[in-house]
Parts: structure tokens; C-alpha cells; sequence
């Protein structure tokens, strides 16, 4: 449950968001400035809710789910407006707090993993690509080809070209009419009718004027040397394909046409008509399986983009906990230089007492001095690379480095993991979990999945095609157009056919072609996920061996800090004794302080290769509790270290 206060502060920072006024937010929400008791709490609890609905808008972007068209109904212009894309928030994220106070910023693990994935630049990029992939689902449902996405291939056998096309045959609209009627003479011709159109149906409506002036070399047919015609025409018209190979069309056509020419029936004349067609592919291109195949396609792309956006927030968090943990190593190297350079310069001052004493040659007072110099530079090279670090991690957890971030000294509040607090998995153990949760198989899977799944379609577009078709069609004429329009619902002059075509290709090359070089990816596609599967055991295996060495060296370090501290101690009781010189002393000391920089070094490289393990077994995200669903929104419903 959030304080009242925190939930105020929550939507006083979301309405700066979403550019609403604070005063409006207090009056939507009921906010007074004072609460107590029940009322206070129920208070809070709203307004906690509601800053957290308007954050997950705000920081959300990509929120709306692009494979659902607009509805055509109740709005008919709907689907032909610009669709809403909202802007990218390029703010912080107002739930994981990166204000300084007192000019320090105090961070945690859980406070960077936070950040990262709802500030990161690289991340809200990668954010985008999931969203893509849904307008690439909502295209192939139209009977459009995808265009692909980032790690989503679509096999180039169905593909064609940046603009993407149907492999339902020709996406024009079929025609249909009123045949032959007001003509003067009788015909009949052969019918086809052809596959058409794309899973979206296709309404088309036209409409002309049309004035021709035509001279005549005879006087019998119009009994005038010169015939002007005038035409109105109008026609409308419906064609939709189906997934099973069907083809439908409907149209209606009229026209009235007026003539200089004697001797006409009707003039003007009405010529309305009714066609409709259905056509069913009977051999390539019939079947669900196969006209579907590029929505199959698209409907991998989701999963194979949400794991793809999976592994961009597994390498930022890495590279994000990297810099966390070089900053740790990096301040720790400025206390040891810092001490280093107290030691060298105690050293200097004895040497000069000494020397002046005459007891000491020149040459040591120098060599001192010289200790002293190298000693400042490593100081100096220690604080710029703090300087570094901190930009770096600053970079990695914030959408923009604004004042008081950018001036802010970083303060980490956690420290590098124990080795002996961790118990590692053994290699046979660690593959296993790789193999489950490494993103780069499941991708890989993925797109040998897209391609088994466009071969039923390149097998068949090997056959010849073969259709089967039915016409009907209906026609009027009449110098009245309410008589011609019944003589055509009437059907007093109906046109019936029905009609088999077949059509092939003498050589075929262009299918043969297209099937061979598909079936050729797809074996490079499992070839591709073998040699992934086979690099992660290695990447888990080096991963593996580095933490093992890492532990090692930190170890081995900490022996070496235990040893130089027992000889600074005795060595300064040998001082107290008199058996000794502060020379002595200082030098032991130096020693001891190169070995717990040592250790802080040995200490890094184990942390980092911890990181390196999670992300060779896939589970970073487990390991900081991020929640891949909400990482994807863009807005975690608890920042993990936020209170």
C-alpha cells in the first residue's frame, strides 16, 4: 500500500507526463492535501491506482495491439484514418527515483535492473520490434506477405519484395457486367473466369460520362452518315479470396446511352446487369494449409520478436550490472590509491628527516619523491576512471542525463557477491538450463518454424493450376429504367456458365527454383540452430570456468591480504621493540595495500563473471525478478529495490 503522500507525488509527476494540470488530477481524482484514518488510506489506494494506470500509459508506448484492425463498425471511416501511434516517453521513469539528494545519487542491483528496462535507450528501441511484428500479422491477415522484423526472417520463396504481395494469385477485383445487352446484334463468346482477390474483401465503385462522335462509311445500319453516342455508366463491384483457394465476386453494372442513329429500339436505353462468379483453385493454391501459410509466418514473428526483445534486456542488464560493479571496483581503487599515496608521501618526509639528519643518501630521498609522483598519478588515473564508470552507468539506466543526474556522485549501496555464498550448478546442469531459456533458440526455432511452415505452399505451387468456375449473370434493356431493372431481378435474360481452365508452365523453372532454394534454407536454418545450441555449451562452459577462476582469485587474494596484514603487524611490533624502522613499516604496508587492491580486482572479475553465467543460462531476468510482460509494456509494477 503506498502513503498518501507517495500516491500524491506519483500523480503530480504523471500529470507532468501526460501534460494535465495538477489542479485537474485533484479534482478528477478527490484528492484533498489532508487524510487520516480509513478514508485517508482508501484515498491513497485509489490514487495509487490511478497514477499507476496514467504511468502505464505514459511510459508505454507500444501499449496498443497492432494486429487488430480498426473496426469498420459503428465507424465506417475508421479503417482508413491514421491509426493512433503514440510518441515515445523520453523522460525517466517517474517509479524508479534518480533524483540526488545532497549531490549523491544511492543506488542498488535492483534499482539499475529497474531502470534499465524502463529507461534504457537500447531497450525501448528493441521494444518497438515486437510491435512491428504485429502489423506484419495483421498484413498477412489482409492476404498481404509480411515484411519481416528485425531477427524474423521470412523465406524468400513467398516473398516478395519490400512491398510485400499475395500468393493468393492476382489481388485485382474481378469485373462483371451486363454482357451484350443493347447491342444490335446477338453474340456469345467463351467464358473464364479467373482466381482474384486478398482475404480482405475489395469494393470498388465507378462511374463515367462519356460523349463519342462516330462516322459511318455506310447509311444502311444508322441512316445517318455520323452517329454521336451519349453514355452514363456506373458499376460496383465486391471480390474477396478465402483461405481455401474459393474466389468470390459480385457486381452491378448500369448504364443509359442515348443515339443520334435511326431505327433503334429504345433511345435512350436502360442497361443494368447483375455478375457474380465463384471460382475454386482445385489443384495449386487450394487448401487452407497453403493459403495461410504466410499468417503462420506472421504469427511466429510475435514469438520469435518477444524473445528477441528478451535478449536485448538480458545483454543491457548484463552490461548495466558490469558497470555497477566496475564503479564498486573503481571507488575501491581510489581508497587504496588514496592510502598509497599517504604511504609514499610518510616515506618521502622520513627519507627528508633522515637525509637531513645525515644519515640518509640524496638518492633515497628521490627515489622517495619519485614514489610520491607515481603515487598522485595513480590516484588521478583512479578517480577519472570512477569518473568513467559513473557516466557509464548513468548512460545505461537513464533515457537522458538531465541536471541533477548528470552532476550527481553515484553511491552504491550494494557490494560484490560473496563466493562462498554461491553454490554453482554443475556444466551438465547449467547446458540444460541454456538450453531451456537462451533466447537465441528459441528465435532460431522460431524461423525454422516459418520455414516447414511456407513449404506446403512452394510443394505446391509446383502443380499446374486447374480451376473450376461458376457465372451467373443477368442484364435489362428497356427505355425505362424501373422496366429494365425488373427485367434483370426478374431474370429474363440470364447467363449461366460454368467452366474448368488448367494452366502450367511448359518448364516450370521459376517453382522449381523457389521450392529448391527454400528447402536449401531451411536446412541452413537447422544447421544455424545446431551450431547455436552447440556455441552456448561453449559460452556456458567458459562461463563456468571463469566464475571457477574467479573464485580462485578472490580467494587466493584474501590469502594474500591475511598474509600482508600479518606482516604489517608483526612488523610494527618489531617497531615498538625497536627491532625495526618506519621504513620498513611503510614498505609492508604498501605491500598490504597493493594486495587488497588485488583483491578488489579478483572481486570484479568474479561479479562479472556471475553476470556472464546468468546471461550464458538465459536467466537474468530471473535472477533481478524481472517480469518479461511487463518489461515489454515498459512499466514494472514494482521497481524491484523501490520503496
Amino acid at each position: 500500500m503506498l502513503t498518501g503522500a507517495v500516491s500524491c507525488a506519483l500523480v503530480r509527476a504523471v500529470s507532468r507526463l501526460v501534460s494535465t494540470p495538477w489542479s485537474r488530477v485533484q479534482g478528477v481524482t478527490g484528492l484533498g492535501v489532508a487524510r487520516s484514518g480509513d478514508a485517508a488510506r482508501t484515498s491513497a489506494c485509489a490514487t495509487a491506482l490511478f497514477a499507476s494506470a496514467l504511468l502505464a500509459t505514459a511510459q508505454n508506448p507500444l501499449a496498443p495491439d497492432y494486429s487488430v484492425p480498426a473496426k469498420v463498425f459503428p465507424n465506417l471511416i475508421k479503417p482508413y484514418v491514421n491509426r493512433y501511434v503514440p510518441e515515445p516517453i523520453l523522460s525517466n521513469a517517474a517509479n524508479v527515483p534518480l533524483e540526488a539528494q545532497d549531490g549523491k545519487l544511492r543506488l542498488s542491483l535492483a534499482q539499475v535492473a529497474a531502470a534499465v528496462v524502463q529507461n534504457n535507450l537500447t531497450v525501448a528501441g528493441a521494444r518497438y520490434f515486437p510491435a512491428a511484428a504485429q502489423t506484419d500479422l495483421l498484413r498477412a491477415r489482409s492476404g498481404q506477405s509480411p515484411r519481416g522484423v528485425d531477427q524474423s526472417a521470412i523465406p524468400s520463396g513467398v516473398f516478395a519484395g519490400a512491398t510485400g504481395s499475395s500468393i493468393l494469385g492476382s489481388a485485382g477485383g474481378g469485373g462483371g457486367g451486363a454482357s451484350n445487352a443493347g447491342g444490335i446484334t446477338g453474340s456469345a463468346s467463351q467464358v473464364n473466369v479467373g482466381a482474384s482477390g486478398v482475404f480482405d474483401p475489395n469494393l470498388r465503385v465507378s462511374f463515367s460520362l462519356d460523349r463519342t462522335p462516330s462516322p459511318l462509311n455506310t447509311l444502311v445500319v444508322a441512316g445517318i452518315p455520323q452517329v454521336t453516342t451519349h453514355t452514363v455508366a456506373a458499376t460496383i463491384s465486391y471480390v474477396q479470396a478465402f483461405p481455401s483457394g474459393t474466389s468470390f465476386t459480385a457486381s452491378y453494372g448500369f448504364q443509359r446511352q442515348s443515339s443520334t442513329q435511326l431505327h433503334l429500339l429504345f433511345n435512350p436505353d436502360f442497361t443494368p446487369g447483375f455478375t457474380v462468379t465463384v471460382t475454386q483453385q482445385l489443384v495449386n493454391g487450394f487448401g487452407y494449409k497453403v493459403n495461410r501459410a504466410l499468417i503462420e509466418v506472421a504469427q511466429n514473428e510475435q514469438a520469435i520478436e518477444k524473445e528477441s526483445f528478451r535478449e536485448q534486456v538480458i545483454a543491457s542488464l548484463a552490461g548495466a550490472e558490469n558497470a555497477y560493479y566496475d564503479l564498486i571496483s573503481a571507488r575501491e581503487s581510489v581508497r587504496t590509491a588514496e592510502q598509497a599515496l599517504e604511504v609514499s608521501e610518510q616515506l618521502y618526509r622520513n627519507n627528508a628527516r633522515a637525509f637531513d639528519a645525515g644519515v640518509m643518501a640524496r638518492l633515497d630521498v628521490v627515489n622517495a619523491e619519485a614514489q610520491v609522483k607515481a603515487s598522485q598519478r595513480d590516484l588521478i588515473i583512479a578517480q577519472t576512471n570512477v569518473d568513467y564508470a559513473e557516466l557509464t552507468l548513468k548512460s545505461t539506466i537513464s533515457t537522458n542525463l538531465e541536471e541533477s543526474l548528470e552532476s550527481a556522485s553515484i553511491e552504491t549501496t550494494d557490494s560484490f557477491p560473496e563466493p562462498d555464498d554461491d553454490k554453482l550448478p554443475s556444466l551438465q546442469e547449467a547446458v540444460a538450463i541454456a538450453q531451456k531459456n537462451r533466447p537465441e533458440i528459441s528465435i532460431a526455432g522460431g524461423n525454422i518454424k516459418s520455414q516447414q511452415d511456407v513449404m506446403p505452399f512452394l510443394d505446391n505451387a509446383l502443380l499446374p493450376n486447374v480451376n473450376v468456375f461458376g457465372l451467373v449473370n443477368t442484364a435489362g434493356l428497356y427505355n425505362v429504367f424501373g422496366t429494365a431493372l425488373a427485367y434483370d431481378v426478374q431474370f429474363k435474360y440470364p447467363q449461366f456458365a460454368v467452366g474448368l481452365s488448367v494452366s502450367f508452365s511448359a518448364r516450370n523453372r521459376q517453382a522449381q527454383a523457389d521450392q529448391i532454394r527454400s528447402r536449401l534454407e531451411l536446412k541452413q536454418s537447422q544447421d544455424t540452430l545446431v551450431r547455436t545450441k552447440s556455441q552456448i555449451e561453449v559460452d556456458v562452459q567458459n562461463a563456468l570456468i571463469g566464475v571457477t577462476l574467479g573464485r580462485a582469485q578472490v580467494r587466493a587474494a584474501r590469502g594474500a591480504v591475511r598474509t600482508n596484514e600479518q606482516k604489517t603487524d608483526a612488523e610494527k611490533k618489531k617497531l615498538a621493540a625497536g627491532l625495526s624502522t618506519s621504513y620498513n613499516v611503510i614498505l609492508v604496508e604498501r605491500d598490504l595495500f597493493a594486495a587488497q587492491l588485488a583483491e578488489v580486482q579478483a572481486r570484479d572479475i568474479y561479479a562479472k563473471a556471475k553476470v556472464a553465467l546468468d546471461q550464458a543460462m538465459g536467466v537474468t531476468l530471473d535472477t533481478n525478478r524481472i517480469n518479461l510482460d511487463e518489461a515489454l509494456r515498459g512499466t514494472l509494477k514494482t521497481a524491484p529495490g523501490v520503496q
